[in-house]
């Protein structure tokens, strides 16, 4: 190999490797966060089909089963498996929720549930302010945590049947996978 080749190979194999690379690594592979109290965090569910498009909302409803408070929080994950919010910023997060106490995490309000917190979507991955094919995965600083995850219609309230001949509005669970 030539002078002229070898620096011609190495201005190449430079210009490759210095290109950005966006990493989505979805609920398995992106890094634990840490509380905006300094707590890490320790997975304990996933969820898959989390959704945040025509006018559905995601809801995660948690317990704190321990005996001493816990941090519990909810990161969700565009189709490219780009992290949408931040706990560490707050943004997902419930800090030192007492024993048996109970808190709902959605992805935007809705009529029919009450969320004690909802989710603003960062401008990453897809940066579009919707979840289609979304991931998720619930953290804590215990395991000790129970919760069931709800796909539900914003707009609509459930309704006497008696005054109303209104349909109750759709929702349905997700599976929540816990992590060993």
């Amino acid at each position: 190999m030539t002078e002229v080749s070898r620096a011609l190979a190495l201005s190449l194999l430079i210009a490759l490797l210095s290109q950005p690379r966006t990493a989505h690594a979805g609920p398995t592979d992106t890094p634990l966060p840490t509380f905006s109290d300094g707590k890490p965090g320790m997975r304990v569910y996933h969820v898959v089909g989390v959704i945040k498009a025509n006018n559905l909302q995601t809801d995660f409803i948690c317990t704190n089963l321990d005996s001493a408070p816990v941090d519990i929080g909810v990161e969700v994950f565009d189709e490219t498996g780009a992290l949408r919010n931040s706990i560490a910023a707050d943004n997902g997060a419930f800090l030192n929720v007492g024993p048996g106490k109970t808190m709902t995490m959605g992805t935007g309000s809705t009529v029919v549930v009450h969320e004690d917190k909802t989710i603003t979507l960062n401008a990453g991955g897809n940066a579009a302010d919707l979840l289609r094919n979304g991931s998720g995965r619930v953290v804590g600083t215990s395991k000790n945590i129970a919760c069931t995850a709800l796909i539900v219609d914003k707009l609509h309230a459930i309704v006497d049947p008696a005054t109303s001949s209104l349909p109750p509005p759709p929702f349905t669970t997700l599976p929540l996978i816990r992590v060993p």
